[in-house]
């Protein structure tokens, strides 16, 4: 008699496909006619949408099915009414399970579990039939709603965009719809506002939370000239902003578009469970029912209930999802889940130099004459007056100590620069080159007999010297102090104590001043006159001998060996999110970061370490309790189950975290 519930099973599940399909071709049609291009599949998917409602309505259905079991074995006459619900809650079930086998032609897990549902429904189980069918919605629901919370969580972070603004013209604030603001225009932003736009302060001052950006937990104070980003909160002022970016083109618009595109991506921890899983998928098909002979029909329901494909497919991304979702509420924008699984098997870290290892703008130290009739504030204005229009640290730095001094600058005729040497330029008539010793020997300058002591005094100090000549004559040097970013030394300990072997830095500038930096860091090697393009090079030699090396510099030269590299992060921050070709940047410039992303890798392989013990350890208990205890179906549901139950659970936990960070 059960048998024939499983026929009725069949027959249903049969009828409503093809009148599905029949619907499909009829709308199909009907869409062609008006100039709608939907297929079958378009329209299957349809269906399947809104996996949360749709899951909890089959939960309710799952419910009343298997209260009607109860009432069966009182009276019989309940038997049709539990068929017809048991039925109709498991048609998704199987919907599945035909996707497995007739599209991707292959048994896996929901196969396993599906034969086993409809032999316990056969062998007169209806009660644990029932409650097998309620749990696989059961864990759906669970599962779609904590990858909805975790989803919303990660790209939610930046949502706090308001619907108007205040757009500033001829002299009036005029309250317009965010959509209508373009660049250029002026926003004023108030206390406790939101800023809508990224644009440059034009007026005003204040202290901006940017947490949401650069996971920094104390206010930045801004003032005219500084850049501001969308999303970030004005927590103190009044500012009138010119728009550089709104809508779909600001940062934190980017930011989202990549952390959607993050969250798609399998870790290979994922990608091999799947594998293993995929492999022992016919091997227990095979097993459960050559035991049928010695364990009986209730014994290969058991084993096959203890197959654990499914609970990795989803337990391992639910896991990377949640510490992408930790990252970036740190101020780490991670572009690839891949890489937070990956970062782990680094033993190599190449250090860019300036503006990495070192504060970004140096220090111009003492400034040496070589010409006579010229002055050290004439050796400075004419440097500051050919690296004026120039961003480079170096430029800032000159520009900023002339600045310092009062010093006025005078007008540039033309300029020639060549990226990694240095700059030549015509003021008041006169030839200025500004570069380095390589530029001054390039451009065939003589250098001054007394020069070498000099030199070699200051690059023992560990500086690093910009020179200057006029009218083709050799006139003075300027000394560049670079100061090591506080954060470094105990950075680079937590390095060795991760398990790192080889660090190194690459530098543009001499021998001695970046020998300096690698003997007073403890660094492994050193690379020094090295030009942008050549890096990457360095990345190369480094992974022929077999190592894997992460690079990390400020985004700006160092494109090529970014992607040469098997991890690359960059420094660049929130200015450059949409144009960095980095894996990971540190969206608040700095490396205080990245000790906190090693904490996040390693917290990750834990986690997904334990995700596997929490699926293989009840998956092999049910089988082995299969055979030697003799274990009834509803028991091995509960293993099974309850192992899926703790997996998500543990993939979960990660959560707790972004509510401490929050909370910071």
């Amino acid at each position: 008699m059960f048998l024939l519930g499983v026929e009725v099973v069949f027959i249903s599940y049969a009828g409503t496909r093809l009148y599905e399909k029949f619907r499909a071709k009829k709308i199909t049609q009907k869409n062609k006619r008006i100039g709608q291009k939907k297929n079958l599949i378009e329209i299957e998917k349809v269906i399947e949408d809104g996996e949360l409602e749709k899951n909890l309505h089959y939960i309710k259905a799952s419910g009343l099915s298997v209260g009607l079991a109860g009432l069966v074995t009182i009276n019989p006459i309940f038997l049709p009414a539990m068929l017809v619900t048991f039925t109709y809650s498991t048609i998704p079930y199987l919907r599945v399970i035909e996707k497995s086998i007739v599209e991707k032609k292959k048994v896996d897990g929901y196969v396993l579990y599906g034969i086993a549902d409809m032999m316990t429904l056969g062998l007169g189980h209806l009660v644990t039939a029932s409650v097998a069918v309620g749990l696989v919605h059961s864990a759906h629901f669970v599962i779609s709603n904590a990858e909805k919370n975790s989803k919303k969580s990660l790209v939610n972070i930046f949502a706090k965009q308001p619907n108007h603004v205040w757009l500033l013209k001829d002299g009036h604030e005029i309250e317009t719809a965010l959509e209508d603001v373009h660049k250029g225009d002026i926003v004023v932003v108030n206390t406790g506002d939101i800023i809508p736009v990224d644009g440059t302060i034009t007026l005003g001052m204040a202290a901006i939370d940017q947490h949401a950006l650069t996971g920094e937990s104390q206010p930045a104070e801004k003032t005219v000239g500084d850049m501001v980003f969308a999303a970030t909160q004005l927590m103190s002022g009044q500012i009138q902003i010119k728009v550089k970016t709104a809508g779909g083109d600001t940062t934190v618009a980017k930011i989202t578009e990549i952390l959607n595109n993050s969250i798609d991506f399998k870790t290979n921890s994922q990608l091999k469970g799947e594998q293993w899983a995929d492999n022992w998928n016919l091997p227990v098909l095979g097993l459960a029912f050559a035991a049928m002979p010695f364990l009986g029909a209730v014994g290969t329901v058991v084993i096959l209930n203890g197959h654990i494909a499914q609970n990795i497919r989803i337990v391992a991304p639910l896991s990377t999802l949640n510490y992408l979702n930790i990252a970036s509420h740190r101020g780490i924008l991670v572009k690839d889940g891949r890489v937070l699984e990956d970062l782990p098997d680094i033993d190599t870290f190449l250090f860019d130099k300036t503006g990495t290892l070192t504060s970004e703008e140096p220090e111009v130290g003492r400034i040496l004459v070589f010409k006579e009739g010229y002055s050290e504030r004439d050796i400075l204005s004419y440097a500051a007056a050919a690296e004026c229009k120039l961003k480079h640290p170096i430029a800032r730095a000159i520009l900023n100590r002339a600045t310092a001094e009062d010093i006025s600058i005078p007008q540039v005729d033309d300029s020639n620069y060549s990226i990694g040497y240095g700059i030549a330029v015509h003021i008041d008539n006169k030839l200025i080159q500004v570069g380095s010793h390589r530029f001054m020997d390039k451009e065939n300058i003589v250098l001054p007999a007394n020069l070498d002591e000099q030199m070699q005094q200051a690059y023992d100090e560990g500086h690093s010297l910009i020179m200057l000549a006029i009218d083709k004559q050799f006139a003075g040097i300027l000394e560049m102090h670079a100061a090591v970013r506080p954060e470094v030394p105990a950075l680079l300990a937590n390095l060795r104590k991760c398990g790192v072997k080889h660090l190194a830095i690459v530098s543009g500038d001499h021998r001695q001043p970046t020998q300096k930096l690698a003997e007073t860091l403890g660094m492994d090697a050193y690379f020094y006159d090295v030009l942008p393009q050549n890096k990457a090079e360095i990345v190369e030699k480094l992974q022929a001998k077999g190592r894997k090396v992460c690079f990390i510099g400020d985004g700006v030269n160092d494109t090529i060996a970014m992607k040469k590299a098997n991890i690359s992060i960059s420094l660049s921050g929130a200015t450059s999110v949409a144009t960095d070709t980095a894996q990971i940047i540190l969206m608040d410039g700095s490396l205080n970061n990245l000790n906190e992303l090693f904490k996040i890798a390693f917290d990750l392989d834990a986690n997904l370490q334990n995700g596997w013990l929490f699926n293989i350890i009840p998956g092999t208990l049910t089988i082995f309790s299969a055979f030697a205890f003799n274990i009834h179906i509803i028991t091995a549901l509960l293993l099974s189950q309850g192992g899926l139950g703790m997996g998500v659970i543990n993939a979960m936990l990660p959560l707790r975290q972004i509510s401490k960070t929050d909370n910071r």
